[in-house]
């Protein structure tokens, strides 16, 4: 079989392949792509249908830079026990000769990609000399955020705050080791003089309001339910969002946009950038240490496709993974 046959990657073999460090600076690298080349997703950048007793969702992306193209396709459906089973595949191809490259099980990755989008914002959005962070949510995603934050942000203390105290104390049992992180009982505890804000949670309602904006402070909704109110955009001097069409289908920003609160175009005419057009410096990120930011980064299809990528690449030259003959 040819050593250029398609690979496939399961999980964990794709997960294990990439250090957050390797995730930071594929993020980087990709969001710098948008703000310079701009058309590197689908249009419409998620597309949505109903299967056989599933649900799916197509996400596609290319970058030039790296030379390929990709899709995710993620389906969801409810087990014979209740119980919630996700698939999520991406696909990987040549971007000029269109051959495939490989496919890649997503779901590790994937919370690692969501993770760093997070981490990389703050690099671009948070006053240099933050040093509290606080994390909202302690699942699987949020899980990734530690070690990455070290690297990239390193802090003083990190707090953690979950719906369950005893989730919380979980999570900072895992990071012990690698990070200071505190397990709080409360949203007010963790807020507490946080200077970075990271939100990963499925809150069925928003729970951060204006109250919540402190001057130089920097809020990273990352969650893809409801987590923000309207309101809170009144206490915010820069609104940032990564990709404007998906905010506006998932997430807090749907949410006003559905509770006729808030109208499409009033969200885009709020917007003072999207985080490629900062990356790649066509616009500024913070200007003033006082500036309260708002940023709703919820990932990209062009951060899933560059760690996918580079967990292929690192495969055919270390001898993992499966060819597949096509």
């Amino acid at each position: 079989m040819s050593t250029n046959a398609p690979l496939v990657l399961g999980r964990d073999a794709a997960r294990a392949l990439i250090t957050p460090g390797d995730a930071i600076a594929a993020i980087t690298a990709a969001w710098k792509d948008y703000g310079e080349r701009r058309e590197v997703l689908s249009s419409p950048s998620s597309m949505f249908m109903k299967g056989v007793g599933a649900a799916f969702k197509v996400k596609g992306a290319v970058l030039p830079g790296l030379g390929v193209a990709g899709f995710r396709l993620i389906g969801d459906r409810i087990g014979a026990d209740g119980a919630e089973l996700t698939g999520d595949y991406l696909w990987i191809a040549d971007a000029a000769s269109c051959a495939p490259l490989g496919i890649v099980e997503e779901l590790a990755l994937h919370r690692l990609r969501t993770a760093v989008t997070g981490v990389v914002a703050a690099q671009y959005l948070a006053r240099k000399d933050s040093r509290t962070l606080a994390i909202i949510g302690a699942g699987a995603i949020a899980d990734e955020i530690p070690e990455a934050m070290m690297q990239a942000m390193p802090m003083a203390r990190i707090r953690i705050q979950s719906r369950r105290f005893e989730t919380a104390q979980a999570f900072a049992s895992r990071h012990a080791a690698t990070a200071p992180v505190e397990a709080v009982e409360t949203l007010e505890q963790a807020l507490l003089g946080a200077d970075i804000v990271m939100t990963i949670t499925s809150a069925p309602r928003p729970f951060l309001g204006a109250r919540h904006m402190a001057p130089g402070g920097t809020l990273i909704a990352m969650g893809g339910d409801w987590e923000l109110e309207q309101g809170i955009l009144a206490a915010t001097d820069r609104f940032i969002i990564d990709d404007p069409d998906f905010a506006c289908a998932v997430g807090s920003v749907a949410k006003w946009i559905k509770s006729a609160s808030m109208t499409r175009e009033a969200v885009l005419a709020r917007m003072d950038a999207d985080i490629g057009e900062i990356v790649a410096g066509r616009k500024p990120g913070r200007s003033r240490g006082e500036e309260r930011i708002l940023a709703v980064i919820q990932g990209m299809a062009t951060g899933d496709l560059a760690l996918g990528a580079l967990a292929l690449r690192r495969a055919r030259e270390q001898g993992a993974g499966a060819p597949v003959c096509l």
